[in-house]
């Protein structure tokens, strides 16, 4: 049966090795990131928010695109790399907090949620899309990429969270991509 990960779980992986998911060293993932930094577009975005920035490896390729970018990881030891990392862009904020309960109250041109939205159960993973309902702006881009084989320590895969975003009816699908490891969807704010 699957399960979510809880905070103390990935602070505890962070705590282990400070980079548990290798998004600094494998070609897999930079592959990935640029297919994702391509899918948000070239801006400029005057606000942009990343739910799970983890270390902050996708967050320092488009904090050049974004006038005022929002990072959030619920690990205290990943948002403290994150800050060492992220400290050339002063438009960058790191907070360490709860998804979606510490997302803060404005609105964005861009939310991008990279390997995190099938960690939650579906209570919060519904309050996740609530939060970014009300503050994407119309003709905003929520960019959505996940993992495509399912896994014990979440309690989705990324194909189900991909459909969720794409039958939702305040999206309207612009772009999916199915590559060999990930699902990338690009839906706009209607």
């Amino acid at each position: 049966m699957n399960h979510h990960l809880t905070g103390h779980d990935f602070e505890e992986r962070y705590r282990a090795d400070p980079d548990p998911w290798s998004y600094d060293d494998i070609a897999y993932e930079h592959a990935k990131y640029e297919a994702t930094l391509e899918a948000c577009g070239p801006g400029p975005f005057a606000s942009a928010l990343e739910l799970g920035g983890s270390i902050g490896v996708f967050t320092e390729l488009l904090a050049p695109r974004c006038g005022r970018l929002t990072t959030i990881d619920v690990s205290r030891t990943a948002a403290s790399m994150a800050r060492r990392r992220l400290a050339p862009f002063p438009a960058v904020e790191v907070i360490c907090g709860t998804i979606p309960g510490d997302v803060p109250s404005r609105e964005y041109d861009l939310v991008v949620a990279s390997e995190i939205l099938y960690y939650l159960d579906s209570g919060a993973l519904e309050a996740t899309l609530a939060v970014i309902r009300r503050r994407l702006r119309r003709g905003g881009r929520l960019v959505a990429v996940h993992f495509r084989p399912g896994g014990p320590e979440r309690p989705f895969t990324g194909g189900q969270v991909h459909a969720r975003l794409r039958e939702d009816p305040w999206l309207r699908s612009v772009r999916g991509e199915r590559a060999p490891g990930y699902l990338l969807d690009v839906l706009e704010r209607r």
